[in-house]
């Protein structure tokens, strides 16, 4: 949905001051949190898991029902602000078979939505013919058949040809997703040809992330040597492909997250946290974080504790305070919204500038 001037103002003064005067921007709903693969970061499928925290098979079984989501999607809308939605989950959201009704309910409630999807067993003809504003952000990970199958846990015979359908797919309908490119030690060095393989599957963008890597996935961490490589060698050999092939990237932004004295992977405090006020993520059990980090809990969503009540409420209200002040969590230094705080950041600190401008005239 296409905010108003005065949303866009609102919105605006709201993340400077740090106060909710909208519902959310953009909401991530996991509907899903089983997964077909077994990529080796992933924080609840990877082999590489320790035993204490590999999920039970129930909380693989679980998905959000359609009621659910509507029924928090019903309570977002009338807040206000709600551009876009996010369809994704702790494994993958074409295993909910409500992904398609899910889609279109949000398209007719005029929002956006984006699916972040391996792509493998996502039905396109129905996404695809939902008539609303769609975005799909594919990961892929390897772009060789071995580097493919290694960051996915050798589970999907074939995977990489399926995935290459798909895209075929997706390049017959003339859409453009974005492709995704998760870097581990399995697959860094591949970062140039990740960028050759968006010329025959065209993409919007590249977007690039480091591996935030806990709880025994270390086992694919990028070693210091691996580390210097990508950025003497590697993210320059990429940015001048995409540069002469005219390919979108944020390899600008990549470059700042890779850090050659520990797993971090986003200096925060350099940047600041922005998502109090835009963005959240809602879980199957409908458990409301903060951001995408787990760590961050507001609440759970129930008939008697609505959405708005936890956007409203003091537990959000001292949350947003805490990191504001700069007192993050342990786990802020692999912060899944890096890129958007950095956006945000950049974004204040030229309206500032632009503002002393002004006022020395």
């Amino acid at each position: 949905m296409k905010p108003t001037k005065q949303q866009r103002n609102l919105r605006l003064r709201g993340i400077q001051t740090n106060e909710p005067l909208l519902g959310p921007q953009t909401v991530h709903f996991d509907i899903a949190n089983g997964c077909n693969v077994r990529c080796t970061t992933c924080w609840h499928h990877s082999e590489y898991l320790d035993d204490n925290h590999v999920p039970t098979i129930d909380w693989k079984r679980r998905t959000m029902s359609f009621e659910s989501y509507r029924r928090i999607m019903d309570d977002l809308v009338t807040l206000g602000g709600l551009e876009n939605i996010i369809l994704s989950g702790m494994g993958d959201p074409s295993l909910n078979k409500e992904l398609p009704e899910m889609v279109r309910y949000a398209h007719q409630r005029g929002i956006g939505v984006t699916i972040i999807t391996n792509l493998l067993a996502v039905d396109l003809p129905s996404i695809l013919d939902s008539g609303g504003e769609l975005n799909l952000l594919v990961s892929i990970c390897g772009v060789s058949h071995e580097t493919w199958n290694a960051f996915h846990g050798g589970s999907m015979a074939g995977g990489l040809d399926r995935l290459i359908g798909q895209l075929t797919l997706l390049r017959e309908a003339d859409f453009l997703p974005k492709h995704v490119q998760v870097i581990n030690a399995q697959n860094y060095h591949e970062l140039p040809e990740m960028v050759r393989f968006a010329i025959k599957w065209p993409t919007k963008r590249i977007n690039f992330k480091f591996a935030s890597l806990v709880n025994g996935t270390e086992a694919v961490a990028l070693s210091t040597q691996q580390k210097r490589e990508l950025i003497d060698t590697l993210i320059p050999r990429a940015e001048a492909i995409a540069q002469l092939r005219g390919i979108d990237t944020d390899l600008d932004a990549f470059r700042t997250q890779v850090s050659l004295q520990s797993h971090a992977t986003s200096p925060i405090e350099e940047v600041g946290c922005y998502m109090g006020t835009i963005y959240c993520r809602v879980t199957v059990d409908q458990e409301l974080l903060y951001c995408c980090n787990t760590d961050i809990s507001v609440g759970f969503i129930t008939e008697d504790n609505s959405f708005r009540d936890l956007w409203f409420g003091g537990g959000y209200t001292d949350l947003r305070a805490r990191l504001a002040r700069g007192e993050y969590f342990d786990s802020c230094q692999q912060c899944g919204k890096y890129k958007q705080n950095y956006k945000w950041h950049r974004k204040l600190h030229q309206l500032s500038l632009a503002t002393e401008s002004q006022n020395g005239h």
